[in-house]
């Protein structure tokens, strides 16, 4: 099976990460990949004032190396215009799915009767939604996804449990997400949920993937690095040997399927 870097961000100038500002160009990248054996890696546009076309950037980087990147736009889904934006994105930009960093702390809005024409819009293109939703948002994100069983839902970074304790009750309202079957979840940005964010054998983060992989299966887990700002603590295949060599539970056949089989299967790439 294919190694693919669920999670990565592409972009030649990414002010967050100065003076390492290029540290995210696709050279690089491209680099880090072959020097640790991942075959293909998916792109999150970051869309700021530095980068207000990434999206049109991954898209050209996608054509030119279709062989090792797939992309997801960048689509505002709290914006009037959201359900055209998914309907193009596609035909736009070649995406496999869309990206979502919530503006709004709260997103019961996602349920409103009202958006769906956005939701329609994900069925008709069969796009992957890929939302960043952490604790407080468990609940919405349980409820939409039920609620929107025809939709395939990505999460990133193992829900972003930050500094929560393993044994956090809050943390079970995700596990539950496993009976819904249309709920997948990125084992990604490791560094966020490890209480030493320098040491890839991360005790912390290494068991919120083991409550992940206990109640959701080696089927529903996608890895992926959070390149580059994973850079500030750990080189890129540090961000793989979590899972390819620290990570337990798993045999390789299942190992496989969080590094990569996963990921082809869900985007289709």
């Amino acid at each position: 099976m294919p190694i693919i870097d669920a999670h990565v961000h592409t972009i030649d100038n990414y002010p967050s990460m100065t003076p390492d500002h290029d540290k995210g160009s696709l050279t690089r990248l491209l680099y880090y990949m072959d020097g640790s054996g991942v075959d293909k890696s998916i792109m999150l546009p970051v869309i700021g004032p530095a980068s207000p076309g990434n999206n049109q950037e991954c898209a050209q980087w996608v054509k030119e190396h279709p062989d090792r990147l797939a992309m997801l736009a960048d689509v505002p889904m709290h914006q009037p215009d959201a359900a055209q934006r998914v309907q193009r994105a596609r035909e736009e930009f070649g995406a496999v799915g869309t990206s979502y960093y919530p503006s709004t702390p709260d997103l019961k809005w996602m349920l409103d009767a009202a958006q769906e024409p956005l939701w329609a819009a994900y069925r008709r293109t069969g796009l992957v939604c890929n939302l960043h939703v952490g604790p407080p948002n468990y609940a919405t994100l349980l409820e939409l996804v039920q609620q929107q069983s025809e939709v395939v839902f990505t999460l990133n970074h193992m829900g972003c449990p930050g500094g929560m304790e393993l044994d956090d009750g809050a943390y079970d309202t995700l596990l539950a997400g496993a009976a819904h079957a249309n709920l997948f979840v990125k084992a990604s940005a490791f560094y966020g949920a490890a209480a030493t964010p320098w040491d890839f054998r991360c005790e912390r983060a290494l068991g919120f993937f083991q409550r992940l992989l206990q109640s959701y299966g080696p089927d529903r887990l996608l890895w992926g690095t959070d390149w580059p700002p994973a850079g500030r603590h750990l080189t890129y295949q540090q961000g793989l040997e979590i899972v390819r060599t620290f990570a337990t539970g798993m045999d390789d056949d299942e190992r496989a399927l969080v590094l990569g089989g996963n990921a082809a299967r869900v985007f289709e790439i």
